[in-house]
């Protein structure tokens, strides 16, 4: 399900967190788990892997915290120079772009993800890696936005060294 995204540009990541989050289950045997929704892929798949292998444990999605501006915090955050900090908070602007255009009621994804995109691009520090429109539980596109759905925004982009992640939840209307 990730593929074209984060399971294209880190072919291993998926299968590394599934394996380590699988034996941690095991060997623990939690009731719950906790992920920050700001990897909001890995938190999918690993709802995805719980479900599949009927494990007893309730994947449970933390919010992202943001700084005032905006930009979704991370460690990665440190190694931006203030320049670069500045530039990052175009990606939460083009998700709020993006989420915008869909409460104005666009329904064609590729328009929203173009839309998204070139928000990134007019952004010279900025790097996009991609931008998507995809179903919270399937990570695939859905061809048109369905009123009264949830869709996922999700978006990474370079902006110096750090490949930054970020996505917005938006319910279609």
């Amino acid at each position: 399900p990730t593929d074209g995204m984060e399971g294209s540009s880190r072919p291993t990541q998926v299968d590394g967190v599934t394996t380590v989050v699988t034996k941690l289950s095991n060997i623990a045997g939690p009731s719950r788990a906790y992920f920050g929704e700001k990897d909001f892929q890995q938190l999918a798949v690993v709802r995805r892997m719980a479900a599949d292998l009927d494990q007893p444990v309730t994947v449970i999605g933390c919010p992202i915290v943001r700084e005032t501006d905006g930009l979704a915090m991370s460690s990665r955050n440190i190694y931006l120079s203030s320049a670069e900090r500045e530039a990052a908070t175009v990606i939460n602007r083009a998700l709020r772009a993006g989420a915008a255009m869909i409460s104005a009621g666009e329904s064609d994804p590729a328009v929203i993800e173009a839309h998204m995109a070139s928000i990134i691009e007019a952004e010279p520090l900025a790097e996009l890696d991609y931008a998507v429109v995809v179903e919270p539980d399937s990570l695939v596109t859905p061809a048109e936005l369905m009123s009264g759905t949830n869709v996922r925004l999700l978006m990474v982009a370079k902006v110096g060294s750090p490949r930054l992640l970020d996505n917005l939840g938006v319910d279609v209307p």
